[in-house]
Order: structure tokens, then C-alpha cells, then sequence
């Protein structure tokens, strides 16, 4: 616990509004406003790993320090910013309350929490006005820090997954509903908006789609890295958005230190490329990594797996020089093109610009390059006969940028992929290489994602099928039913054989009806019902059904091991 002690003459405030939505619900009963003189005023901010123990050293505290400026009214005044640890709301109210109560010696006035308050204080100038201190119980913070109270509310949250989401146009689901019907993620309270948790289902289809663009990359001529998730603020100071997106990332105190979790992926890669001298003989350079990101998204933001705080993207940065921009850039837009024909994407091209009104809140301030790099890359568009819009003002803080955009099941807009041409990283961060006669250049940096965020991309693939997803993607390739229990024995056999060929196989050799079972199958979206029965045994062959038909084949198991390979590798 943080507190900064006030000795006033007088203190007034009021609320203007909510800076918590559901403060009502936590605290119904609060003084919107109110007024004091000849006070301490109490600031205080209420720290993960305080509890009710922390309460007598937070009275002590104020009682000490009232008796030193001799006055009886003491206003207590929840002040979050005195710390960057704070606790959850709830704690913090409940400490709040409780010291207010016990302090009943005094004239106790308590401002609200969870609203952004406007207030006038005018301090004494005393030596003793002005104190701040430190509140910590000693002891095993992890034994102190939860209340039986507290242990029970946090566990009942736990038990709650919110997964709530209208209907899109036509009657569509959302990726949200779909993810919760066919079992791929949950959002889960105690965790947190905009950090989904994959089930193995959906993980199934985060992998392959993961491992389809690593694999097409290598083919390509990438070398992919693995890089911290987190660094200190002085690496992004060298890049610039520590001055320029410092509002949308996630910050840290660790040890005295600013630290953020990575936004993106280009400081840490360009640090990776400084490690040696660089000849043009060298590039292009092309480095990339499926990397965890995060993003510091309003509430109000995030959707399903479309607008996350963490998510998964499959970045890249290629350094070359000025001469190789535009052969790079068209086999960028070569591996996009293949990579969306894959995974049956529709997208369009929008032009993101810069604006010069807003160079210096927005953007790196340099005119000459902005024009000059926005005329080059309008030039390769219109060269490889690119259709596309064009966006004042939505560039990058370091370059313009090409945006695939494409609209969810509600016609919202969002981007799926960008490629940035970076004119301005390279020059900040001293990347340098030796061109043909010796002497030092600056490169030119191609910023590009493949299959853009995965989360989005898989939001994107369910809301388009409906969750009918192609056999490569569906978490269940195959679902095993048996007719009987005379055909269990055989029936596991079959999915064993499957599964140990890298077929995601699941069995049903439940008690239920093989009608009730064929209907649950096509509820989950197995893409092959496969069913044995008495004949099928003895002749070791499988019954097998494709969900969006009616036909029925019976194959031998080997066939139908190699159909599913053959289906499986080509993606369609």
C-alpha cells in the first residue's frame, strides 16, 4: 500500500464520471462529493498482496501522522496513480471501508472510488504537510494476501465463462458463439478481456495454420527467430514507441525499471541483425517469427478472437537494400496471394498514408522521406496493377503501408495483414551494411505479416464456413462410432490406427443409438463420420460418410488412412 499524506487547509470534490462500469455493483452507497477544512487527506492506492492485516499498520499510520499536525478530520481519498500494482477493486474497497470505520475517533469523510473525481486541496506549508509512506505487512505475503472471503468470490468467478454475442447478418454466428458451440476457446473473467484460452480443439487449428506458413516461409528463403516477449523501454526509445504508441502498450515496473511486453516484433529482430558486420552480399536479410504480441485495447475493443490484448502473429522483416524494395515487395505479395488462395481468404487493398497536420503527434517527422517513400511504393502497386483505396492518416508511425482489409459477419471493417515500407527504422536503430565499394548505406525495411494474426485469421475462417472447416483444419478429422458392443474392440482399433498416423481421430463408443451419435458428430463438425459394425470387423474394412454428404463407402482402413493424407497435404 501507497499513501500520500495530506495536511490541508481544505479539501472539496466531486464526481464527473465512472471510471469503473460496474462500480455500482460493488460499491452502491458512496458520497459523490464532499468537503472538508483543516484535514489530513489521506491518499492512498491499495496494492496486490494487501489484506485485511494491512489495515492496523494503515490506521497506525494515519493516526501517528494526524497527531503530529494535531487535527481530528481525516479525509480518506483512493488515489491509483500513486502505484502501477494495484489491487482488484473489490480489496481496495473493502480495505477502504474498514479503515474508515475504525478510525471512528475521528471525523472520517470518504471520497468515491471508481470514478474520476474533480477536486480543489490547498496544503499548509508546514514540514510535516507533505508525507509519503509505504504500507507492507511482513511475513509470507502469499499466505496474507487472500481472505477466505476473498478466496470464495474469486473461485465463483472462476467458475464463470463469458461468451455472449449477437447474431451477425443473415443470421450468422460470430466467431464467439461458434467458438463456444464446437468447444475452441473460452474467455474466461478471472483471466481477462481480450486473453482467450485455446482449447486442444482450437489449438488444433492454431497449429496447423501456424505450421503451414513456417513451412512456406523456410521454403522462401526466411530464417525464423525467437525473441523475448518483453524488453526494457530503452529499446523501444531507440525505435520510437516509447514516444509514439506508448498509450497501446502494456508497461511495467520491474525492479525500478520500465519494461514493456513487445507490441511487435521489428526492435528485437533489428537487434538480431546488429550482432555482425553486414555486406550487400548479405540481403536481403529476411527474419521471421510466429510471435506472442500485445496490445493495451480499450474494453470496448475487444471481440472473440478478432480484437485481443495478447495475440499471435506471423511476422516478418526483411532488410535489403533500396535497389531490391520492389522485387521483395512482389514476392511479399506473392506469398499473401498464396497464403489467402490456401485458406480461401477474400480480402482488399487499402493505401494507408500518412498526414503531414499530424507529423509530430503521430508520426516520424520527416517530410522528404514520407513523400518520397509513399510515391515508391504507389509506384510498385500500380505496377503489379494492385487495386486499392487510399487512407489519409492510417499509416505506421514510420512508414506507409499496405492494408488487406475485410469485413466480419456484422460488415465490420478490420485489417488482416499489413506490409510497411520502413524508411525510418534503419536510419534509428544504425542499421548498416557495406555496399559494393565499401562505403556504409542504409537499408530499407519491408515490414510484412503472412497470415496476419492467427487468432483473427481463425475468427475470420469459422465465421466464413460457419464452422464447417476444411478436413485440414477441423480439430476432428474423424470421428469413430461403433453399432454395438460386440464392435467396440475393433472400433478402437480403427481410431488407434488413425490417430498414430496424425489423423486427428476421436471415438464415441458410447451407449447411445449410432443415429444419436452420427447427429452429435455432425453437431461438432467432424468432417468424416466413420462407422463399424459387425461386417465391417470381419472384413476389416470402415463405413465412412463425409458430413455435408449423404453417400456411405466402405473402404479398407489402409485406403482410407492414405485418402485422408493425400486430402489432408493438399489443403483444399
Amino acid at each position: 500500500m501507497k499513501t500520500l499524506n495530506l495536511h490541508c487547509d481544505s479539501i472539496s470534490f466531486k464526481t464527473v464520471r465512472k471510471a469503473l462500469k460496474n462500480i455500482d455493483e460493488i460499491a452502491p452507497t458512496q458520497n459523490m462529493e464532499g468537503s472538508m477544512k483543516d484535514c489530513l487527506v489521506v491518499m492512498i492506492a491499495v496494492e496486490k498482496g494487501d489484506s485485511p492485516k494491512t489495515i492496523p499498520l494503515l490506521i497506525e499510520s494515519i493516526k501517528k501522522i494526524a497527531g503530529e499536525v494535531k487535527t481530528e478530520n481525516i479525509v480518506i481519498y483512493p488515489y491509483a496513480h500513486l502505484s502501477r500494482n494495484l489491487s482488484s477493486p473489490e480489496t481496495a474497497i473493502n480495505i477502504l471501508n474498514e479503515a474508515s470505520k475504525k478510525l471512528n475517533e475521528f471525523n472520517v469523510i470518504q471520497a468515491p472510488f471508481g470514478y474520476y473525481k474533480e477536486f480543489e486541496i490547498k496544503v499548509k506549508g508546514h514540514p510535516l504537510a507533505e508525507l509519503s509512506r509505504e504500507i507492507r505487512v511482513q511475513g509470507n505475503e502469499e499466505e496474507m494476501d487472500l481472505s477466505a472471503d476473498e478466496r470464495d468470490r474469486l473461485l465463483k468467478k472462476l467458475a464463470k465463462v463469458k461468451m455472449q454475442a449477437t447474431r451477425g447478418k443473415d443470421g450468422l454466428k460470430s466467431n464467439v458463439e461458434l467458438g463456444r458451440e464446437l468447444d475452441l476457446f473460452i474467455v474466461s473473467e478471472i483471466i481477462g478481456q481480450g486473453l482467450p484460452l485455446l482449447t486442444p480443439k482450437g489449438t488444433a487449428i492454431k497449429r496447423e495454420i501456424e505450421r503451414f506458413i513456417v513451412d512456406e516461409e523456410l521454403k522462401r528463403g526466411y530464417e525464423h527467430t525467437s525473441t523475448p516477449v518483453m524488453a526494457k523501454s530503452d529499446l523501444y526509445k531507440i525505435s520510437g514507441h516509447w514516444q509514439h504508441y506508448k498509450k497501446d502498450m502494456i508497461t511495467m515496473d520491474v525492479h525500478g525499471e520500465d519494461y514493456a511486453l513487445r507490441p511487435m516484433t521489428c526492435p528485437f529482430q533489428f537487434v538480431l541483425y546488429k550482432r555482425k558486420p553486414r555486406s550487400y552480399k548479405d540481403l536481403p536479410k529476411k527474419y521471421a517469427e510466429i510471435s506472442s504480441l500485445f496490445r493495451n485495447e480499450q474494453s470496448g475493443e475487444l471481440r472473440g478472437l478478432t480484437r485481443l490484448r495478447q495475440f499471435t502473429l506471423a511476422d516478418a522483416h526483411i532488410i535489403c537494400t533500396p535497389e531490391q524494395v520492389e522485387d521483395e515487395f512482389k514476392k511479399v505479395m506473392d506469398l499473401i496471394k498464396y497464403v489467402m488462395d490456401v485458406l480461401g481468404i477474400q480480402i482488399w487493398y487499402r493505401f494507408s498514408k500518412w498526414d503531414p497536420k499530424n507529423k509530430n503527434k503521430k508520426y516520424v517527422d520527416d517530410a522528404k522521406s514520407w513523400e518520397a517513400t509513399q510515391k515508391s511504393m504507389k509506384k510498385i502497386l500500380d505496377k503489379m496493377k494492385i487495386e486499392y483505396v487510399e487512407a489519409e492518416d492510417e499509416a505506421a508511425f514510420y512508414g506507409p503501408k499496405l492494408d488487406l482489409q475485410y469485413k466480419d459477419v456484422y460488415g465490420k471493417e478490420d485489417t488482416l495483414i499489413t506490409v510497411q515500407i520502413d524508411f525510418a527504422l534503419p536510419e534509428k536503430f544504425d542499421l548498416k551494411y557495406l555496399d559494393k565499394d565499401g562505403k556504409e548505406k542504409l537499408p530499407i525495411v519491408i515490414h510484412r505479416s503472412s497470415t496476419g494474426a492467427t487468432e483473427r485469421v481463425i475468427s475470420y475462417i469459422l465465421e466464413k464456413t460457419q464452422g464447417n472447416l476444411p478436413l485440414w483444419l477441423s480439430p476432428i478429422q474423424v470421428k469413430v462410432m461403433n453399432l454395438n458392443e460386440k464392435t467396440e474392440k475393433y472400433a478402437k482399433e480403427v481410431h488407434e490406427a488413425l490417430f498414430s498416423k496424425g489423423i486427428r481421430s476421436e471415438l464415441d463408443i458410447s451407449n447411445e443409438s449410432i443415429g444419436k451419435k452420427a447427429r452429435n458428430a455432425i453437431v461438432e463438425k467432424a468432417f468424416y463420420l466413420v462407422t463399424v459394425g459387425e461386417k465391417e470387423k470381419s472384413s476389416k474394412k470402415v463405413a465412412i460418410r463425409a458430413r455435408n454428404l449423404d453417400k456411405i463407402s466402405t473402404v479398407s482402413l489402409d485406403n482410407f488412412i492414405k485418402k485422408l493424407k493425400e486430402e489432408i497435404e493438399k489443403r483444399n
